[in-house]
This record gives structure tokens, sequence and C-alpha cells, in this order.
């Protein structure tokens, strides 16, 4: 498989929309239940060690009542950096751990976990006071989301 258009073939049935953002990243939404098995299926045509997950990176969008989350994934043999995007209700943010499938996940769910209070259902290791002060934790006040009084 070679080039952005086969990995977004190789997705087409996981596919809800799509757009690029900068500099130049194809971004593909898929609906969060079937984010597992889209990370799958690239790993089984790209590679074991084909994608690199670079980041995943959570926004607060109060007025739609969802949390984004943006998995920015360098796909080695290309090159590029795509980016996966999913949207989690904010009354219940809960999306599959892809810590199984890959690894390199943990860091970033379980910071978007202490920050957002996304949980990744399937991940043990998710814990608060993370990344922000136990005090801040303990109040449970999660600092990235726009309503919060830290």
């Amino acid at each position: 498989m070679s080039g952005t258009n086969n990995i977004e073939d190789a997705l087409s049935s996981y596919i809800i929309g799509r757009d690029t953002v900068k500099p130049n990243r194809p971004r593909f939404h898929i609906d969060a239940g079937n984010l597992k098995s889209a990370i799958a299926l690239l790993k089984q045509c790209l590679g074991d060690e084909a994608l690199y997950l670079s980041n995943i990176i959570g926004v607060d969008k109060v007025a739609e009542g969802v949390i984004e989350l943006n998995y920015f994934i360098h796909v080695v043999p290309l090159g590029n950096t795509i980016v996966i995007r999913v949207t989690v209700p904010r009354d219940k943010p809960q999306v599959s751990s892809l810590i199984d499938v890959i690894p390199g996940a943990l860091s970033g769910e379980c910071e978007a976990y202490d920050l957002l209070g996304v949980e990744f259902i399937g991940n043990r290791y998710l814990r608060r006071g993370f990344f922000v002060p136990v005090d801040v934790a303990s109040r449970g006040v999660f600092p990235l989301r726009k309503d919060a009084k830290v």
C-alpha cells in the first residue's frame, strides 16, 4: 500500500468525513465505535512497524456537546502524518483504548483522561493525578474542559 489515497481506500468503510489540517495532513473522521477496528486494519495493511502514534489531541466542544479526539499517526512508509478524528459525548466520554494495538497510545490516553475526562475502555493504567496536580484531580476537575474551575 502506498500513498494517502490508498489509506483512504483501505479505510473507506469507516470514514464518515474527510478534511485537511495544517500542514497539509489528511484527517479522516471515523465513528468512535470503529476506531480500534480502523487502526487494526491500517496495521494489517501496512505492517506492525509502519504506524507511529505521535499524539492524541483532545478538544472540548461544549456547544456541540462532544469531545473531539485527534490521533496524529505518522505513516512511516509514506513519510507523512495522517489524523484520525473521533468524537465522544461530553456527558459520557468513552472510546476503546488502542494500547493493545499501538502500545505507544498509553501516554496520550492517560493525558486525555486526566485533562479531559475521556475514559479509554480497556486501558487499566488510567488514573487521576498523572498529569495534573493531585489537589485538582481530587476535586474531580478536568482542567482542559471549557467549563472547568481550577
